[in-house]
Order: C-alpha cells, then structure tokens, then sequence
C-alpha cells in the first residue's frame, strides 16, 4: 500500500474522466443531430400541411424514426458519461483514502521506532516488592 496504489487510482480517475468527456462530446453532437432532425421533421409536417400530399407525410415518418435512433444513440453515451464520472469520483476518493492509510502507516511506523530503546536494557533485580506500600495514617 504505497505510492503505487495512489498513483494508480489517480490515473483510473483521469482516464475515467476522460472517457466521460469523450462521451459527452458525442451526446452532444448526437443531439445536435437530433435536434437538426426535429426541425427537419417540422418543415416536412409545414409542407405536408400545404400540400397533403402523402410522399410529405412518409418523409416526415422517416425523419422522426431516424431521430429516435439518434437520440437513443445519444442516450447511451449519457449513461456512458454519468458511468464515467462516478468511476472517476469513486477512484478519486479511494486514491485519497490509500494516501491517508499511507499517512497512517508511515506514522504507525515512526511511533513503533521512538518505542524501541536505543541504550541497553537496565537489568532489573529480583527482589520481590512489597504488594502493599505502608503509608502514614493521619
């Protein structure tokens, strides 16, 4: 659990941030389509309403087909992008919390090393103490 960890969650994060940008760049452009189609669908309702011809009324069908493909193209890059960005936040978060376990675990060690003696352990005698400490009664 060292720099390693860190290092690779960050770069999980950012690659998942990329991918998200990546996928709402292509929504958006999806949508753009889509939205170009709707109002290619309205002109061809305009014309079907001045002509009532029935070729209008067929194109303007195919046209709102076509941008319901598009705009369920677009849908999934939306799922894509919020996939994304959860994946980034969440290794974010885990490349924070293995930087402070790497804090614990450093000062975990530095208080382990001041607990050690540096002179030679004092020897002891073995005489046995006195459980009890007589004190003087008031």
């Amino acid at each position: 659990m060292g720099t390693r960890s860190v290092t690779a969650a960050l770069c999980i994060s950012l690659l998942s941030a990329g991918a998200a940008g990546y996928c709402y760049t292509r929504a958006d452009a999806l949508q753009v389509q889509g939205q170009w189609l709707m109002e290619r669908g309205t002109a061809q309702a305009e014309d079907y309403a001045n002509r009532l011809d029935g070729t209008a009324a067929d194109a303007q069908l195919k046209t709102f087909a076509e941008r319901r493909a598009v705009l369920g193209r677009a849908h999934q890059w939306q799922r894509g992008m919020m996939l994304g960005i959860l994946a980034s936040v969440l290794a974010a978060v885990s490349a924070y919390m293995l930087f402070l376990l790497k804090r614990l675990d450093d000062q975990l060690v530095d208080a382990m090393g001041e607990l050690r003696p540096s002179s030679p352990p004092v020897h002891v005698s073995s005489e046995p103490t006195p459980a009890f400490v007589s004190s003087p009664q008031r």
